[in-house]
């Protein structure tokens, strides 16, 4: 015993010697010299004899590279690849088709009163009649003016549709990647004019943070909102999208189902908007959209007017999903068909409704500024202060939701056949902003393995998104994926990729003929809704033209006609490019 208390006294002294001398193997404090910890987290810099550490990611979302704190995508000095020998390339440059699609957006798509981006009907051509014949003489298999000259008063009909916010959203987003590279007074403009849209597609529907998919005001040729009254019938189980109308008085009118007459509502207020349509039910598809923009305009856009606005949004938004326990809520005050946020509900897969839930409020609260928001974050979904049940009657346990991360759902059924295509686009959305956004080293590695193991080379996976021509999910990979120690470096190969497919991208959106190869795209298996499908991913090349083609199924099987008068809006290939350009993938001369 004694023996014991003797040898313990020794240990303590000798402890306590040890800890007054300096550490032996530490570098001596040379001033300027410049050091980087092991897991290139943070930076250590000698001043004035001594060492002084940056926590690079912690304070900055950066890692560590020769000393300084640098963006994850530029560590190591990567020299990415150019793609110069892509066969299928168009003649013109990647810049030249961006400043064509840049100029063709404002002219032709964005009608300055509407506010928002919007595939077009072009006029009939013209020519002369025939003997008998009275004009006006049409040929409807040219348009006049031509794509290349008209301009948003020429357009004779404007597609709009039940996901103009999302696509809207992408473009406004594209912009705020474009004015973080080039810092162009019109740019920013252009991104003002867009959130007066976005700030109307909210405010129309009365109730704060909930938005619309689509609104119609009067008085704009081409545009209107369906006539027939079974558009606006109430609908009781909350399965179809419904039109209202805001009468003179400010409320929302809707259409009994049993009478077929306008019933006025006693949700009022909405005076400013009398005369006006909009279609309720908003889902999950149009928010991952709207929050990918919000992240985009407030970390990229540092005019006041734009931050400003940008808050106010997402506040709105975080303030309306906690409020209302992770479900967006309609005017009618019921949850709409797909807007339940939460890993419990049953409507999705957990991981993919997990994700959402965490990227929605990381965005809302760093947009925002809102530190309740933050709370809830880390203290509800994370469960970082201990078990506790905040969304509560809803099914929802007491669970860290990265826990449920794994479980996506997406490759389904055989060879992932049964992929939903829609379903990657937002999670893609999800994981992106995640680790965008997220500083902690810990939770973005957890979110960084999601993006790598369970989605882009999921393991035993032909389908897995690494496979399919995506250069708008290559882009947000190279630029998310885990680079540093421990890593197996940048994806140099999906960065080539995405140039080739960029190159090959269409220097016109007008609808094209293209068939698919007949030696490749052969039925294979049935997808989730039960057609044929392939097992190749159709580069752009042979891609139909669409709103937005990177969200669409790669392995279609469909062939494409061409009709000059419909001109799709380009945000497609600004998004991939400006990202491409904003990350250092693309250089200004390619």
């Amino acid at each position: 015993m004694k023996r014991t208390k003797i040898n313990a006294i020794f240990a303590v002294l000798l402890w306590a010697a040890l800890a007054t001398q300096p550490a032996r193997c530490e570098e001596p404090c040379v001033d300027g010299a410049k050091k980087c910890s092991d897991d290139a987290y943070a930076a250590t810099a000698c001043e004035s004899g001594e060492w002084k550490r940056v926590e690079c990611m912690r304070d900055f979302g950066m890692l560590c590279d020769s000393g300084e704190c640098v963006e994850p995508w530029r560590y190591g000095s990567p020299a990415w690849p150019k793609a110069e020998d892509e066969p299928r390339a168009t003649k013109e440059s990647l810049a030249e088709k961006a400043a064509y699609f840049e100029e063709q957006a404002v002219r032709l798509h964005l009608h300055p009163k509407l506010k928002w981006i919007n595939p077009v009907v072009l006029p009939c051509a013209k020519v002369d009649c025939a003997p008998g014949q009275n004009p006006p003489c049409l040929d409807c298999s040219k348009a006049e003016p031509q794509e290349e000259m008209a301009t948003w008063q020429d357009v004779e009909r404007w597609l709009s549709g039940e996901n103009d916010g999302l696509w809207n959203a992408l473009y406004t987003a594209a912009q705020a990647f474009k004015y973080a590279v080039t810092r162009d007074e019109q740019t920013l403009n252009n991104i003002k004019l867009l959130l007066e849209g976005e700030a109307t597609r909210m405010k129309i529907t009365g109730v704060p943070g909930l938005l619309t998919r689509q609104y119609v005001m009067p008085g704009i040729p081409g545009l209107s909102a369906p006539e027939d009254l079974s558009h606006y019938t109430v609908d009781a189980d909350k399965l179809n999208n419904k039109w209202v109308r805001i009468g003179d008085e400010g409320c929302v009118w809707a259409v009994d189902p049993a009478t077929m007459q306008w019933q006025k509502s006693d949700h009022c207020g909405l005076e400013e908007f009398a005369g006006w349509k909009w279609l309720d039910n908003v889902s999950k598809d149009e928010y991952s959209g709207h929050m990918f923009m919000l992240a985009a305009l407030s970390q990229l856009v540092d005019d006041e007017e734009v931050r400003a606005t940008v808050a106010d949004m997402a506040g709105q938004v975080g303030a309306h999903m906690v409020r209302n326990g992770m479900d967006f809520t309609d005017w009618d005050g019921r949850v709409t068909e797909h807007g339940k946020i939460r890993a419990g509900v049953m409507d999705d897969f957990v991981g993919f409704n997990a994700a959402m839930a965490l990227s929605f409020i990381k965005v809302a609260h760093a947009a925002s500024g809102n530190e309740k928001l933050d709370k809830w974050y880390r203290d509800c979904l994370l469960q970082k202060s201990g078990k506790v049940v905040c969304i509560k009657g809803k099914n929802e346990p007491a669970r860290d939701y990265t826990k449920y991360l794994p479980t996506n759902g997406f490759f389904r059924g055989f060879e992932g056949c049964y992929s939903n295509y829609n379903g990657v686009s937002m999670h893609m959305l999800s994981l992106f902003d995640l680790i965008w956004l997220e500083r902690d080293p810990e939770l973005k590695e957890i979110y960084q393995q999601t993006l790598d193991a369970d989605v882009m080379r999921a393991e035993g996976q032909p389908r897995a998104v690494i496979n399919q021509n995506n250069a708008w999910f290559d882009f947000m990979w190279a630029a998310m994926k885990r680079v540093g120690p421990g890593s197996d470096g940048h994806a140099y190969g999906a960065v080539d990729n995405g140039i080739r497919m960029l190159k090959q991208f269409p220097a016109r959106k007008r609808l094209q003929e293209i068939k698919c190869p007949p030696d490749k795209c052969k039925p294979y298996c049935e997808d989730r809704a039960g057609r044929q499908t392939g097992n190749y991913a159709r580069p752009i090349a042979e891609r139909c033209v669409r709103h937005f083609v990177w969200w669409g199924d790669p392995y279609g099987l469909g062939d494409c006609e061409a009709d000059p008068r419909i001109v799709q809006p380009p945000q497609d290939y600004l998004l991939a490019y400006w990202m491409g350009r904003y990350f250092g993938f693309i250089s200004e001369d390619m």
